[in-house]
């Protein structure tokens, strides 16, 4: 039995709002974001590809509710 361990964690960052003019720039932002922590990886961690998905939240202003697009 070997004694060499490492351990693993499923992360979940909920990114709740992102500061964009367009659905490009918010992917854009979100990947200089993952670029920006790989300082991290390079040393500390070693991680699958990131996965995240850009949903466009419109406000309708007759329900006065949110909607993704």
């Amino acid at each position: 039995m070997s004694t060499e361990k490492y351990y693993s964690a499923d992360l979940t960052i909920p990114i709740v709002e992102i500061y964009a003019e367009s659905r490009e720039q918010a992917q854009a932002i979100m990947e200089k974001f993952v670029e920006d922590i790989s300082a991290i990886k390079a040393v500390q961690l070693s991680w699958d590809e990131a996965d995240f998905t850009i949903e466009e939240n419109v406000l309708d202003e007759v329900k006065g509710v949110w909607v993704v697009e």
